[in-house]
């Protein structure tokens, strides 16, 4: 990916806080950040909160003067040397939609504030605020002449965010300046909440890129980052989110529907036949696929708690499959369960894809469907499974290595190449001894070609002892358990 010249960028604090966050220049004088540049203090969240409840353009020279009166510092790089300028804060942009989604879809994530963890929903009014400064303290900057800006930021035809589009985002990670404009590349891998308000993104940002820029690759402005990093169940999660640059525009216009979103790019097909399972509380992803005319659901055997199943497909379509092999050895290797759709509900044909029997070369490109870290994104109308795009980093026989980036709530979950073919089953992650970390890029999945065999022969016979060829040999199991191979050769 080319990436064109970058825009002015910088990093912004109030002199009366300890939090520095990311900036965007919109011109020479207007500086847009994240309503999280408060976060630090409990009373300007709660001012914002009170401020925007019934209102999406708050003027804070006459509505909260508190903010006004604030000492805004933004540090900028002219000429390849960073200079600090004063700013005033003028108005507040706030979505009510990225507000609702954030205290209902996102309710169980956490974030660190000034070193405790809190819910994001308590900041929920903070992440659903856009901050507009001025560095040009000499005059007053009008609402219109701040929309005359914005309009020009105003997505066209069909230039408007999609699943898999590659994205460009500019920030100061840790709002550090020795970070200034860090650029990182990635997709965008889910589009949710009302009118699709919010993006999730698959690019590594840390703490600090609050308030930064998300590009398309034409270097067109497509939404502002609100997070990076969070916790959920006490584990680190990376959950990069923006509020989209139509979803702003809309609200300062009071304009709907700018643009169009286009399709995806991966086969519609391939995207129905992911499901969320289950199983009394134990939760995670599964995949339909058809063999021989048979429909079947796979997964990983440690999402399944009980043999009392319930797979939620898209419009909230639902199947009771019934449990035919469960790897009673899941923590070693072929984490798999195998269930079979009864007749009754297996009637949809476009729920179920198909498998790759071939092995996937390396650098091979690939996608993990599935739903991150949050339940919630697979009920009613919030079913959004994301789609991450990443590459084969190593195959050897029963394990496959990718570098999506898979969390929690995705084991189970398949692994599509570009045709729609179902490549592998995500199992888990990495998590290393030396500093106790989960390395969510580092993952390993069962190949299909390898249980591909062993699939088809009970899809013909129906002879349940055929699937115990789904139980790895001892060679996979060590692969599995990450035992170092054999020297053969010292020298």
């Amino acid at each position: 990916m080319k990436i064109p010249p970058i825009p002015h960028h910088g990093t912004i604090f109030h002199t009366s806080g300890s939090h520095k966050a990311s900036a965007i220049f919109l011109d020479e004088e207007l500086v847009i950040t994240s309503g999280l540049i408060f976060s630090d203090n409990e009373s300007l969240n709660q001012t914002v909160a009170d401020a925007t409840k019934n209102s999406s353009i708050v003027e804070l020279g006459t509505e909260l003067k508190e903010i006004f009166d604030l000492d805004f510092r933004v540090v900028r790089k002219q000429e390849n040397v960073l200079q600090q300028q004063a700013a005033r804060a003028y108005h507040i942009v706030h979505s009510h939609r990225v507000r609702e989604c954030m205290e209902t879809v996102l309710e169980g994530l956490h974030v660190c504030i000034g070193g405790d963890m809190k819910p994001v929903r308590l900041y929920a009014p903070l992440y659903a605020s856009i901050v507009i400064l001025s560095t040009n303290l000499a005059k007053c900057v009008s609402w219109n002449h701040i929309k005359t800006v914005i309009d020009r930021l105003r997505p066209t035809g069909s230039t408007g965010p999609k699943l898999l589009d590659e994205v460009v985002t500019v920030s100061t990670p840790f709002g550090d300046e020795s970070f200034f404009n860090t650029l990182n590349v990635g997709h965008i891998s889910n589009i949710f909440g009302d009118h699709e308000c919010l993006l999730l993104l698959d690019t590594h940002l840390s703490s600090g890129c609050q308030g930064g820029a998300v590009y398309n690759r034409n270097m067109k402005l497509q939404g502002i980052l609100i997070g990076s990093t969070f916790t959920h169940r006490n584990e680190n999660v990376s959950f990069p989110l923006a509020i989209s640059m139509e979803e702003i525009v809309g609200v300062a216009l009071n304009r709907r529907n700018l643009c169009q979103s286009l399709p995806m790019a991966l086969p519609v097909q391939a995207f129905r036949s992911v499901c969320m399972i289950d199983s009394q509380g134990c939760w995670g992803t599964g995949c339909a696929f058809e063999l021989n005319g048979k429909r079947y659901i796979i997964s990983c055997s440690h999402v399944l708690a009980t043999d009392n199943i319930t797979c939620v497909f898209n419009d909230q379509k639902t199947m009771h499959p019934k449990l035919i092999y469960k790897n009673p050895i899941f923590d070693s290797a072929y984490d798999i369960a195998l269930m079979e759709a009864t007749f009754e509900e297996a009637q949809s044909s476009n729920w179920f894809c198909q498998l790759a029997n071939y092995i996937p070369r390396i650098g091979q490109r690939l996608y993990a469907v599935g739903f991150p870290v949050l339940k919630s994104l697979a009920r009613g109308i919030n079913f959004k499974p994301s789609i991450i795009p990443g590459r084969v980093t190593k195959y050897s026989e029963g394990l496959l290595f990718t570098d999506c980036s898979i969390q929690c709530g995705q084991s189970g979950g398949p692994i599509f190449d570009e045709n729609g073919l179902l490549v592998a089953i995500a199992v888990s992650n990495f998590k290393s001894s030396v500093d106790n970390l989960i390395y969510n890029c580092h993952n390993m999945c069962v190949p299909v070609k390898d249980i591909y065999n062993t699939l088809e022969r009970y899809s013909i016979t129906r002879d349940k002892t055929s699937l115990d060829g789904l139980q790895a040999d001892w060679n996979v199991r060590c692969k599995w358990k990450l035992k170092p191979p054999v020297i053969l050769n010292k020298l």
